[in-house]
């Protein structure tokens, strides 16, 4: 794996396609099931929710991606099946936006149904670490309940009704979702040391970012380390490390809590970049025991903060 870095510590992570957040390569493993009779799910050693998918018939795994706009494809998988070529389509990276090719998918199987006709933008391997992932123009169809103590997410139609599986009583359902420029999520009952902030699940990112007006608000100055990002596009950008006094999501106390900074092209392809937000990423995700996104719905529902929680290391990986 890519070992470029200039700081004292570096993660690698992949940039936005078409408006997604940056992505990390390291954390817990993930295992995602769906529902009876769809295709199985499978870990992803990397640290990201990934499904079995069908690919014109052809099995591959695709990472999950809530902060993706569009389902991409790595460029060895689009040669080996023959993919007819798409347009050219413009990325927003990690530092700004670029155009890159595109190919269509005449055939996707995901969580028992069948999409046709995907513009999937191409991306080296090295960079999705994946053979694809599966983004917001396909998973918008789909509610995914994140199982995050046993590891693993449910995918159901959105709209056919709450889970069983998790007691109404230990979620908070959120009304205070808008939707995104690219059909995120955006919460807006996220409170960081008092002060209102708008935020947006990624489940391809391991660690949470908050943009430079997040930075101002809080008056906090960062520690003494800078982390190089690494986007798919080839761009790179350094972000400092941080932390907040206080962080509460739909009213439940995360207390202080470590986060990145930077100036993310995602963070302005979103309309975020002037005014305080942040990006949820894993290491914050895994504080609750389940998160749940119906986007059918626009509703998102957290459950119970876990008593004990220690997150992925961010020092000393390969």
């Amino acid at each position: 794996m890519d070992q470029r870095g200039a700081g004292p510590a570096t993660i690698h992570r992949r940039s936005v396609v078409a408006g997604l957040a940056a992505a990390g390569l390291f954390a817990p493993a993930v295992v995602a099931q769906t529902e009876p009779g769809a295709e199985g799910l499978s870990v992803n050693s990397l640290t990201r929710m990934a499904a079995n998918v069908r690919v014109n018939g052809r099995r591959a795994v695709f990472v999950l991606d809530t902060g993706a706009e569009r389902t991409a494809i790595s460029a060895d998988l689009a040669q080996s099946l023959e993919l007819p070529a798409g347009p050219e389509m413009i990325v927003h990276g990690v530092t700004a936006a670029r155009a890159v090719p595109s190919v269509i998918l005449p055939r996707l199987l995901f969580g028992g149904r069948s999409f046709s006709g995907i513009v999937a933008p191409v991306f080296d391997r090295s960079s999705l670490a994946a053979d694809g992932l599966v983004g917001l123009d396909v998973l918008s169809r789909f509610r995914l309940e994140m199982d995050l103590v046993r590891r693993r997410v449910l995918i159901h139609s959105s709209g056919d009704g709450v889970s069983t599986i998790v007691p109404s009583t230990r979620l908070v359902i959120s009304d205070r979702v808008r939707s995104g420029r690219f059909g995120q999520l955006i919460l807006l009952n996220v409170l960081v040391q008092g002060r209102v902030v708008e935020a947006f699940v990624d489940s391809g990112a391991q660690y949470s970012i908050g943009n430079p007006a997040l930075l101002a608000a809080v008056n906090r100055s960062t520690e003494a380390g800078l982390i190089d990002v690494f986007g798919v596009t080839g761009q790179t950008l350094r972000a400092r490390l941080g932390r907040v006094d206080d962080l509460r999501i739909d009213g439940k106390d995360l207390g202080a809590t470590p986060l990145l900074f930077a100036d993310l092209h995602a963070f302005e392809a979103l309309g975020l970049n002037d005014r305080p937000a942040i990006l949820l990423g894993a290491d914050i995700l895994y504080r609750f025991q389940r998160v749940t996104l119906d986007y059918g719905r626009g509703r998102v529902a957290f459950g119970r903060v876990r008593p004990a929680f220690a997150p992925p290391p961010a020092r000393g990986q390969a």
